[in-house]
């Protein structure tokens, strides 16, 4: 319940930004595709200074890179190796064993390749997803300030 809250929490937060839509969802975006990328640590200010490269809103680059967490991380790391053997014609269950005995970098062998492949689909799908949802929701939201407003 208490990962519940946290999450609409941040989503409350994000829907607050004052930049306009298109820009806190590219924020969002980035935030997330540094987040599901194995960054190791330094996500968020990759994200950081992406997010101002690109001119997008830094606090939703910084919400957004928080994605990646102790409760997601291994749905995101399975859903890398599964895309990843799909698409390199891998049996993802060795892949999978593999990593557990071996480690996901030792020797950079295949197994790390699979993944790498699967979790860059991963991160640019749900970056992409998350552009459209946050763009989408902060735009409804405006809107039904503003009719509130009105009323």
């Amino acid at each position: 319940m208490k990962a519940w809250r946290r999450t609409r929490l941040v989503y409350l937060k994000v829907l607050r930004l004052s930049d306009p839509p298109e820009k806190i969802a590219l924020g969002a975006a980035i935030g997330v595709f540094m987040g599901i990328l194995p960054t190791f640590g330094v996500g968020i200010i990759l994200a950081l200074i992406l997010a101002t490269v690109a001119r997008a809103n830094k606090a939703a680059a910084v919400l957004g890179s928080l994605v990646m967490n102790p409760l997601t991380t291994p749905f995101f790391w399975g859903l890398s190796v599964l895309i990843g053997s799909v698409l390199m014609g891998e049996d993802s269950h060795k892949i999978l064993e593999k990593v557990r005995d071996e480690g996901l970098f030792r020797g950079f062998g295949r197994a790390y390749l699979v993944y790498t492949i699967g979790n860059l689909i991963v991160s640019v799908v749900f970056a992409g997803a998350t552009y459209l949802f946050i763009r989408w929701a902060v735009t409804r939201h405006r809107r039904r300030k503003a009719a509130r407003k009105t009323v």
